[in-house]
């Protein structure tokens, strides 16, 4: 059944948990709500409000202007589920965000998607929780350096 199906993004410098998956199963199966269209599983500085012990509901932080695309809370990308069936409705609200010139900030992913969640179903498990869902690794990424400038990433 496609209704059911998620998709897993990991950037190149985490890995799961060795019981990422029941843990995950049980996440989507306990403490998300049943219309979630997307889930951070590791947010840095998580603002929102909390649905169940493990989770938040993200909300715009609206403590920061518009212009800078309410930059400051929710940061990390490191891994995300999305509910495959609703990407596409996902994307019709967040790629305005992202790519508009006049807001420069939202070309960062966490942030545009933070900064329209009151029109998306966008939820996060803070980087706080012991054990999580994912690691760090301390191998660099690849994604840092080329903003950095590196010639030659990793």
């Amino acid at each position: 059944n496609d209704s059911k199906a998620i998709t897993l993004v990991f950037e190149d410098d985490v890995a799961p948990e060795a019981d990422f998956i029941p843990r995950l199963w049980r996440l989507v199966r306990e403490d998300l709500p049943c219309d979630w269209q997307i889930v951070s599983l590791y947010s840095r500085c998580a603002f929102g409000t909390c649905v169940s012990p493990h989770l938040t509901r993200v909300q715009p932080d609206v403590n920061e202007p518009a212009w800078r695309c309410r930059h400051g809370v929710n940061w990390g990308w490191q891994g995300v589920a999305y509910r495959t069936t609703e990407i596409q409705n996902l994307q019709r609200v967040w790629k305005p965000a992202i790519f508009n010139e006049m807001t420069p900030r939202c070309l960062d992913l966490d942030v545009a998607l933070a900064s329209v969640s009151d029109r998306v179903r966008f939820y996060a498990v803070p980087s706080s929780q012991s054990p999580g869902f994912l690691k760090e690794m301390s191998l660099g990424s690849a994604r840092f350096s080329i903003n950095t400038g590196d010639t030659h990433p990793m």
